[in-house]
């Protein structure tokens, strides 16, 4: 079955080779370098990159503090829950061993 894949890829000539794909990404990555670099030249441009960059990591700051609150919340309620629900399934459990002890002692008179 993979052979056939293969098969059926090969003889595509639409698709473009890896290879070309590869240089042209090589390209677009050292035309996006160069632009930045020229772009960064300018102090005002290096002020305006830094300031926004400043501002994304605080905002991902923030979030991930508003993320943690949010765990913290949860997590204190599951835990409460969880106690709750363990003293339920004791309470249960005394009143099913009291239950059974009366009907024994019922069955035995």
């Amino acid at each position: 079955m993979l052979a056939q894949n293969l098969h059926k890829r090969d003889s595509k000539k639409e698709s473009v080779h890896p290879v070309i794909a590869g240089v042209a990404g090589a390209v677009v990555v050292a035309g996006v370098a160069v632009a930045s670099a020229f772009v960064l030249k300018d102090k005002k441009n290096r002020e305006k990159v830094k300031e926004v960059l400043t501002n994304v990591k605080d905002q991902a700051i923030n979030y991930m503090g508003d993320i943690h609150k949010i765990a913290d919340k949860k997590e204190k309620e599951v835990e409460k829950k969880f106690v709750n629900g363990k003293k339920e399934v004791k309470k249960l459990n005394v009143s099913a061993k009291t239950s059974l002890d009366k009907t024994e002692k019922k069955s035995l008179k």
